[in-house]
């Protein structure tokens, strides 16, 4: 058996474990690397604005500018090269410590203006020229290479030469620079890493193809721009470019060597050149630059804060959810500090991620105790609920209203500790007329013959107010007053009253605020409910008159009596009741054998009264009225498929020799079998306007007759069973309706 220790470390080592590795597992597949780049760049921008210091004893940069100014200045383009030679000039005398050019020089243009600038680069001795070459995919599926090789003239005399390549993230974002690329299968340095190696007036050595990370804290303090139209003419201040790397390159739109970078979009190549310099002189300070955890590191931090925060499982469940706000308030804060004073991202977002988890976990079990709880203490009322519904479902089914509030009489004495419970209803003028359920616990003690007193109960309806006896339970009759409490709660529909809840219980304690929330609910339910029963009770009076009514009327039309329709009924139910059906079924057919013949309301009254026979196109007529009927009861929402069947079915024969549908042996509905018997043996049985009654005796011949051609066998040696043994009664009828129309 595990000790207690031992399920506490599990209870501790899961939660922790499973979080972590989710955590883990998201981190390698990369599902949170777009909102890890938008908020390592929201930290980054935030912590631009408390940059770290220049690295001592490395230069700083300056860019010259090729801006709109100077090309309004300027308008003919491509310049002619004397002005970038006069430029170089310039920045040399004021000192510059070297001069990078992010310009196109890849073609050849007048050889007096090549040779100006190529003297230009060789008398400076620090000129870096910018390279590239890649390849971009067509659309027909082709490739096209773009490069920019220096003329050799330049290329010659420059100090160096750098790429000027940068990989853009998946979402378009600058974040990081080569320290060198390939070109044309030779690796060459950066310009940025050329630059510097001009400043110390060497040749930067071919270097490993990999990245580092742009530290874009060191944009601040902002470096000096001048436009370059400013430098030729020498409209400039030489302090900005003395002692510094100069990077000269196209800032206007027209040019389009705008990107987006962590500080905002519109960032010219020019300006990233120059950060990456600064990034640069700052690694080789040994200054610390921007960097990242690698993915151990991630996985390492998501691990321990996992089981830190697993520690707090089990701990109230507020002071939890401090710690957990208070950790995922310190978390950006931490991540900010990591960022402005050592140039570490730790991202929050992953951390944030477990955070949530592990309160996700919490307010689960949470909700478990809880739901624990409640259900200890509100199971009762639940169950309550439950025998309500019962109790409609129950009366709609069937129609039997006492037992289902009987249970909910005795549980609702069971949940609240009574010794009694009762329900008085109200009869149509809204008044206690008597009627009245009881429950009573089972006690050694006498108990009194009747539950509660009518006078209050009485007083509790007319004011529609709840009557508590706190002290005693008042006396009932024939009896004395017993120490206790009591509560007469008053049911109603709106202002309907339905009736009175009387709850007893007897000794010290009585009802408590919790037993009376729990009476008052109880007592809404039961409310509902008894409106419910009262409402379809009258629905099923309203609906069975209206039916027999109707039946009666079509009868009455076909020159029967509504005597027929009841001896129908009767006897077929009979016959059900005898072959074990179903209750609901019996009911179904009781209706279908009353509604059997309603079709007849569509055939004229010449067809349907008419003593002699009937002509072919009569005859159909006639045998059309099932459908009629069918179609008639059909439309009526609610009646079960067996009163169906007994209207449309009633006449067809089990050799299939009958109408509407044909239909042959156990193919007919049971219950139009039963009716189809019955139906015949009354026909014969009864005087109608174009016959006599015939002799009981001739008529179970006649039937005899028709067994297994005309009937089911097995339903008619029923039928002649039922008609031996209570036949006598059904022929009194018979015999009352025949004095009735001889008189």
């Amino acid at each position: 058996m595990k000790t207690p220790l031992r399920r506490r470390l599990w209870t501790i080592l899961l939660p922790a474990a499973a979080v972590a590795a989710a955590g883990s597992l998201v981190v390698a597949l990369g599902l949170l690397a777009p909102v890890d780049r938008g908020v390592g760049d929201a930290l980054l921008r935030i912590g631009a604005a408390r940059p770290p210091p220049l690295p001592a004893g490395q230069p700083d940069v300056a860019v010259v500018a090729v801006d709109a100014r100077s090309l309004r200045s300027y308008p003919a383009w491509p310049w002619p090269r004397s002005l970038y030679a006069r430029a170089i000039e310039r920045l040399d005398a004021a000192g510059a410590r070297a001069i990078a050019f992010d310009i196109d020089f890849s073609s050849e243009s007048e050889p007096a203006e090549d040779a100006r600038l190529g003297q230009a680069i060789a008398s400076s001795g620090r000129v870096v020229l910018a390279t590239f070459r890649q390849s971009q995919q067509l659309p027909d599926g082709g490739e096209l290479e773009v490069a920019n090789i220096p003329i050799p003239l330049l290329a010659e005399r420059a100090a160096g030469i750098g790429s000027v390549l940068v990989p853009a993230d998946p979402d378009g974002v600058v974040r990081r620079a080569p320290i060198a690329s390939e070109i044309a299968a030779q690796p060459v340095a950066s310009l940025a890493v050329a630059t510097l190696a001009a400043a110390q007036a060497e040749r930067a050595p071919p270097s490993e193809l990999r990245y580092f990370t742009l530290d874009y804290r060191r944009a601040n303090p902002p470096f000096p721009v001048i436009s370059i139209s400013e430098l030729i003419e020498g409209r400039f201040d030489a302090s900005d470019v003395a002692g510094r790397l100069v990077f000269i390159g196209a800032t206007a739109a027209e040019f389009q060597d705008l990107w987006t970078t962590p500080l905002g979009p519109a960032q010219p190549g020019v300006f990233i050149q120059a950060i990456a310099a600064r990034t640069l002189a700052a690694i080789s300070a040994e200054h610390a630059t921007l960097h990242s955890l690698l993915p151990a590191q991630q996985y390492a931090l998501i691990g321990l804060l996992s089981l830190a925060l697993a520690c707090l499982h089990g701990v109230r469940h507020w002071l939890r959810l401090l710690c957990l706000l208070a950790t995922a308030c310190a978390l950006p804060a931490a991540a900010l500090g990591c960022v402005v004073a050592t140039g570490l991202v730790v991202n929050p977002v992953a951390p944030l991620a477990v955070i949530a988890a592990h309160y996700a976990l919490g307010l689960e079990g949470v909700r478990q105790r809880f739901g624990r709880s409640l259900a200890d203490r509100d199971s009762a009322l639940a169950a309550l609920t439950r025998v309500g519904e019962a109790t409609t479902h129950a009366a709609q089914q069937a129609g039997e209203t006492g037992d289902g509030l009987q249970a909910a009489l005795s549980l609702l004495g069971e949940v609240v500790g009574a010794s009694s419970v009762a329900l008085l209803q109200t009869g149509e003028e809204g008044r206690l007329d008597g009627r009245r359920l009881e429950w009573q616990a089972v006690t050694t003690g006498e108990l009194p013959g009747k539950i509660g007193d009518d006078e209050l109960a009485a007083r509790a309806l007319a004011t529609s107010q709840p009557h508590i006896c706190e002290d005693a339970i008042p006396a009932a009759r024939g009896h004395a007053t017993r120490p206790g409490s009591a509560v007469y709660t008053p049911l109603s529909a709106g202002r309907e009253p339905l009736g009175v809840l009387i709850v007893e219980r007897e000794g010290a304690g009585g009802l408590d605020q919790t037993h009376l929330r729990t009476i008052t609910t109880a007592g809404a339910q039961l409310a509902l409910s008894a409106q419910n029963l009262r409402l379809i009770e009258e629905l099923r009076e309203t609906f069975s008159s209206s039916m027999a009514a109707m039946a009666a009327a079509i009868e009455a039309r076909d020159g029967y009596t509504d005597l027929h329709c009841r001896r129908l009924s009767a006897f077929s139910c009979l016959v059900a009741e005898r072959m074990g059906m179903r209750p609901d079924e019996i009911k179904a057919i009781e209706l279908g054998a009353l509604l059997h013949d309603v079709g007849k309301i569509g055939v004229p009254d010449a067809v349907l009264n008419k003593p002699g026979r009937f002509t072919p196109e009569e005859r159909r007529q006639m045998e059309r009225h099932p459908i009629i009927g069918a179609g008639i009861v059909g439309s009526v929402r609610g009646l079960d498929d067996t009163t169906l069947h007994c209207v449309r079915h009633h006449h067809e024969r089990w050799n299939g020799e009958g109408y509407p549908d044909r239909l042959a042996g156990e193919a007919i509905p049971l219950p139009a079998r039963i009716v189809s018997i019955v139906d015949v043996w009354d026909a014969l049985s009864s005087h109608r306007p174009y016959k006599r009654p015939l002799a009981q005796q001739t008529v179970r011949e006649l039937l005899w007759k028709g067994r297994g051609e005309q009937f089911d066998p097995d339903i008619l040696d029923v039928f002649l069973r039922v008609l031996l043994e209570q036949g006598d009664e059904m022929l009194a009828l018979i015999d009352r309706d025949a004095h009735e129309e001889t008189a």
